[in-house]
């Protein structure tokens, strides 16, 4: 009973499977951007397929504006090293994963940090109080990996346009579970990553762009074009795209987007949301037990966060693992400023993080497990 999808969905639709071993084993499929062969033009192809599906899905024009890269965690680097320096004052949030805020920290760039209230909303007031003359860039999650909430982007961008500010926004819990029109937020930057809620292989996602950005070279290698430049050739994607991807996953990653595009956003956030609730309402009497995350009317994504007493998080978690074949995610996840806010650095949080492929029986399983722990510790 898996309920770690927050960190990666392990339960991927057959498609995927399907066209992960077609594209490894039918040697049909070549290094892309490195020769003028068949085998590369058909890897090529199908890669701009892949882009093709998810501009789709995040309802933009061009496929051309999405590089593919490793992870989330990549495109945020790139974009974040690439723009901002050291005389720029950005502004972010205390519910940012680390891989906003260690990008961040190393431009050198002053930070300033917008805080979350107690029902784990964005204090989106205090934004025009953190503005300074040099500020240039808002560079923010659509949903944090632990509260369960999802950010108002249409007020951020607002906000980031009124203030002439690049917008960039961290999709990696959002993207596939809420639909999102990038099309419509102008001087902004989305990235993603491709091995959660769009159900892909592990090793993909992306960075979309709306506008035009003087992007910097952050790493550079074999490009298979402009050879002889010195540098990485200046036109975006090919800026960022340095060395041999693994095009036989961003091919297979087609396979997951186009899952939900014909299953339908929608119905597969509402059945997400569906298990959430009912397990947040399976388990809110047990004694002691506190939340760190929306409550079901309010739950947007398919969070649960909690803790037990003084139990440590990662105690509840070896349980529920070696006892129930329950797995879950203690600890700190990668988010220390939620922890810093919420007084759990030492104790961490319990995370379950439901995704599409997860049934009632499951959940129902999970709450009479969590029933039973608790009883251990009474």
């Amino acid at each position: 009973m898996y309920f770690d999808n927050a960190a990666t969905t392990i339960h991927k639709p057959k498609a995927v499977t399907d066209k992960l071993v077609e594209v490894i084993s039918s040697g049909k499929f070549g290094n892309p951007s490195r020769s003028g062969h068949m085998l590369a033009q058909n890897s090529m192809m199908a890669i701009f397929d892949t882009k093709k599906s998810l501009a789709r899905l995040c309802h933009i024009e061009n496929p051309s504006d999405i590089l593919l890269t490793a992870n989330a965690t990549f495109a945020l680097n790139f974009a974040i090293k690439s723009l901002v320096n050291r005389k720029d004052h950005v502004i972010t949030s205390t519910t940012e994963h680390n891989s906003i805020l260690r990008p961040l920290y190393q431009t050198g760039a002053d930070i300033s940090f917008v805080d979350f209230d107690e029902d784990y909303e964005l204090r989106y007031q205090s934004l025009p109080q953190l503005l300074r003359k040099n500020t240039k860039f808002l560079v923010i999650n659509s949903a944090s990996n632990i509260l369960g909430d999802s950010k108002d982007l249409d007020r951020l961008y607002d906000f980031a346009r009124e203030n002439e500010l690049i917008m960039i926004v961290d999709t990696a819990q959002s993207l596939g579970l809420i639909d999102i029109n990038m099309g419509k937020y102008e001087n902004s930057l989305f990235a993603f990553t491709g091995h959660k809620s769009l159900y892909g292989p592990s090793g993909t996602g992306g960075l979309i762009k709306n506008g035009d950005f003087a992007f910097d070279q952050v790493f550079a290698g074999g490009s298979g074009i402009d050879s002889f430049r010195k540098t990485m050739p200046p036109a975006f994607p090919q800026i960022f795209e340095a060395g041999t991807a693994n095009f036989l996953g961003q091919i297979a990653l087609k396979a997951g987007v186009d899952f939900i595009l014909d299953e339908g956003i929608d119905k597969i956030n509402k059945k997400v949301r569906e298990l959430a609730s009912s397990f947040y309402r399976g388990i809110k009497d047990i004694p002691w037990l506190r939340f760190y995350s929306k409550d079901p009317a309010c739950l947007k994504t398919g969070l649960v966060s909690f803790n037990i007493g003084n139990i440590p998080s990662d105690e509840i978690s070896l349980i529920l693992d070696e006892d129930y074949n329950i797995q879950t995610r203690p600890g700190a996840h990668c988010a220390p400023l939620i922890h810093k806010h919420l007084g759990t650095e030492k104790q961490g949080i319990v995370r379950f993080s439901f995704s599409y492929f997860n049934t009632s029986e499951e959940v129902y399983k999970a709450i009479h497990a969590l029933r039973e722990i608790s009883q251990r510790y009474k």
